[in-house]
């Protein structure tokens, strides 16, 4: 594939992302990571975006073992877009997290709109629902996709709640009982630790992320108003 042309190795990269399978799907992002890692001279800087756009797209279908994997990969380069790894945050290394959250926290510093999300009546709604419709909260409240919002409620370490809760400018004591609802059975240093982890994220980071998971929903989505 080193010969061909940018566009002929776009077309076998969509070829191959026609094809079914773990393996297939494997194949096609390694494949993927190695070109934009190692971008050709030869090739025109426009041409990466259609190359990440289908890497974005490719990292959907890929096992949670694979992308841990091209999380701890991406983080190192530079070259790697946010977005990219933004996907990935979820399966990421406790500290492949952090780092991410502090890149997303140096690209977007002062630029993030502000948002704000009522703690009062989040809370409210929490106390009153039942653990399995939190998500449903979350992702109402937030204005983020269900799923992602079970993605980080599945989070034991908690750094994913709190990130979504600093995102959305709530107080440590808002997060701390959300923290507390979304895992009752937490005890001892594990609880602890949860709790703990608002105070390591940063602000800035956390509102980019924030308006990364918000955007998967809807694109042109405003700031959050208060609720």
């Amino acid at each position: 594939m080193a010969q061909l042309s940018a566009r002929e190795r776009l077309t076998r990269l969509v070829d191959l992302a026609g094809e079914s399978g773990v393996s297939a799907r494997r194949e096609l992002t390694d494949q993927l990571a190695d070109l934009l890692l190692d971008w050709p001279s030869s090739y025109p800087a426009a041409m990466r975006e259609p190359f990440e756009a289908l890497l974005e797209t490719a990292l959907q279908d890929v096992e949670p073992a694979a992308r841990t994997l091209l999380a701890e990969r991406f983080v190192k380069h530079s070259r790697m877009p946010l977005t990219v790894l933004n996907l990935l945050i979820f399966d990421a290394p406790p500290e492949i997290r952090v780092k991410i959250v502090l890149q997303n926290a140096e690209a977007f510093a002062h630029t993030t709109p502000e948002c704000h999300i009522d703690g009062a009546l989040l809370l409210f709604a929490a106390r009153r629902a039942r653990p399995d419709e939190l998500a449903e909260i979350l992702a109402s409240r937030f204005g983020i996709k269900p799923e992602v919002a079970a993605s980080i409620l599945e989070d034991r370490s908690a750094h994913a709640l709190a990130v979504l809760c600093k995102g959305a400018q709530l107080s440590r004591a808002t997060y701390s009982a959300f923290a507390v609802l979304a895992r009752p059975d937490a005890a001892g240093d594990e609880h602890y630790r949860r709790l703990a982890t608002y105070d390591s994220v940063p602000d800035e980071g956390a509102r980019a992320l924030l308006v990364f998971w918000r955007n998967q929903l809807e694109p042109t989505l405003p700031a959050i108003e208060a609720a």
